[in-house]
């Protein structure tokens, strides 16, 4: 049942999970008029994630005949969806939770091992689980994606990069698990650095092989595209006798720039220029490079690469707050953004006390389960803090409104003519007062 959600360029009867190009500019005319032109092909291998807990999942059919999971996952919602395809049966009759978990770095982006015991619990209706051992967590787990990524870079004596020409060739393993998205990623989180070009082509392929299904891990395609075109960058310094600090300074992307290789988005958060020329001092690079000897034939070198990421994914990501004020005036924030040791509890906890001028303590989080968290697409590309914890600041500004709103009628004022202390809400003047607890 091959079967993609959206068109991505694939063809299963070619092992091709995915496939794609894009371009800005003649690529090749500009090569073939630049000064110097560099042909790499770099080899990046599939690497293995170890968080501290291992997958594993707990099954049973709650009193109603639902199936309720328990697992150490990222993505609460996005597990539902899939068990929901893989044993028939609709979304309503599945309830996902996740406790405190140890650790996930993306492989729990993966749903690895819910299917397995959920279909026990189905067939048998008796609980199950399955606890992965760390061997198991290591050969049957998501690991990074193999890539081979060939970078042709065009530039003048001056070293100006006029063009870059990335091919990235992506091993899926034997599913398309992540296939697709990580990929693009390889291009689009590299090229867009050097703003300057005059060109670009992103060609990519992902193909099924005979080997452990790759998913997410941290960078998510990024890390492999960047050590390619960032290994090249400094191939083209050596050439052509420059400092790689000057030549990427001539080159990088700005603040206000419309980036082509990103999707031809605005570039509106960037300190690149300020961060290299920081970086540059405070490491006293113009000592240090390239290489110093140290004595006893030992030398100490220094090398510089450059990254870009952002948090979330535009357009796509979702991110959901509820909080409720209790009988005694503290509250509860439930949320559907997974805490897997990042701490994201804790932060949410501490926007919404903030907002509500209230200690942490007051503040109960009901992490993500899908009976009873609003939806949210899940916790990776660093999104949380960002995506997440502005729907909390949202949502507590308008419930601390609908607080001073109750508050003035209570008082028999105007809803202008009142303050939220945090502990209650008081006329102007301080003369008046109601606790939040008789709000509540």
């Amino acid at each position: 049942d091959w079967e993609p959600p959206c068109p991505v360029g694939g063809d299963n009867k070619r092992n091709l999970v995915a496939s794609g190009e894009e371009k800005d500019g003649d690529v090749e005319a500009v090569l073939a008029d630049c000064d110097m032109v560099l042909d790499r092909t770099y080899h990046t291998r599939a690497f293995q994630q170890a968080m501290m807990e291992t997958f594993r999942t707990y099954t049973t059919l709650d009193r109603y005949g639902r199936l309720h999971v328990i697992s150490s996952t990222q993505i609460v919602f996005h597990c539902r969806r899939i068990l929901s395809r893989a044993l028939g049966i609709p979304k309503s009759r599945i309830r996902v939770e996740k406790p405190r978990i140890g650790g996930g770095f993306g492989a729990k982006q993966t749903a690895v091992c819910e299917v397995y015991p959920a279909f026990v619990t189905l067939k048998t209706g008796r609980p199950a689980q399955l606890i992965y051992t760390r061997e198991e967590s290591q050969i049957a787990g998501s690991p990074r994606h193999e890539m081979e990524i060939r970078v042709r870079l065009g530039a003048d004596r001056d070293g100006h990069i006029r063009a870059l020409d990335v091919y990235t060739l992506s091993n899926s393993g034997a599913y398309g698990e992540h296939g697709p998205t990580t990929v693009g990623l390889s291009g689009h989180k590299s090229i867009p650095l050097y703003g300057k070009a005059e060109a670009f082509r992103f060609v990519s392929d992902v193909v099924y092989t005979n080997h452990m299904s790759s998913g997410a891990y941290r960078g998510y395609g990024a890390t492999q595209g960047l050590f390619a075109v960032e290994s090249a960058v400094n191939e083209l310094a050596d050439k052509l006798g420059m400092d790689p600090f000057e030549l990427r300074q001539r080159n990088i992307v700005h603040e206000g720039d419309v980036m082509p290789a990103y999707y031809g988005q605005v570039n509106t958060s960037c300190a690149l220029d300020r961060c290299l020329k920081t970086v540059h001092d405070r490491m006293d690079w113009d000592h240090k490079y390239p290489v110093r000897e140290i004595g006893n034939g030992k030398v100490r070198a220094v090398g510089m690469g450059m990254a870009m990421q952002g948090s979330g994914i535009d357009h796509v990501d979702v991110g959901s707050a509820t909080l409720k004020i209790n009988d005694d005036g503290f509250y509860t924030l439930s949320i559907g953004a997974a805490d897997m040791g990042t701490g994201c509890d804790t932060t949410l906890a501490q926007i919404a006390a903030e907002m509500l001028e209230c200690p942490l303590e007051n503040i109960a989080v009901l992490g993500a389960d899908t009976d009873s968290s609003p939806y949210d697409s899940g916790s990776y590309a660093s999104s949380t803090t960002y995506v997440t914890g502005k729907a909390v600041e949202k949502c507590a500004l308008e419930l601390k409104d609908k607080i001073c709103t109750l508050g003035a009628q209570l008082l028999g004022l105007d809803k202008a003519a009142v303050l939220f202390t945090g502990d209650a809400v008081t006329s102007e003047d301080g003369t008046q007062r109601v606790p939040l607890a008789s709000i509540a």
